[in-house]
């Protein structure tokens, strides 16, 4: 649980930074799916901050398309870290 709440804490301002850490040696200490977890669940958070952001930001045509989009990207994610 650490790993996946720093990995979203990490997530929100820099992702590259989270992959190269699991890539390097927390990811083979931690095991190929837990880094794999990670990333994913960086990426996650990532996604919501910046839809989040879009939508509070945004304006007319631009609020809508970018925050619809991303809310996809954000509940597929969701979803394939639910079911792997």
């Amino acid at each position: 649980a650490g790993l996946l709440t720093s990995a979203a804490a990490l997530g929100l301002t820099d992702v590259d930074a989270l992959t190269v850490t699991m890539a390097r040696g927390l990811g083979a200490r931690a095991g190929l799916d837990d880094a794999a977890r990670a990333i994913g669940v960086g990426i996650l958070a990532n996604t919501l901050l910046k839809g989040g952001i879009a939508v509070v930001v945004g304006r007319g045509a631009f609020r809508l398309r970018t925050g619809a989009t991303l809310a996809v990207v954000a509940a597929l994610l969701a979803g394939s870290l639910a079911v792997f």
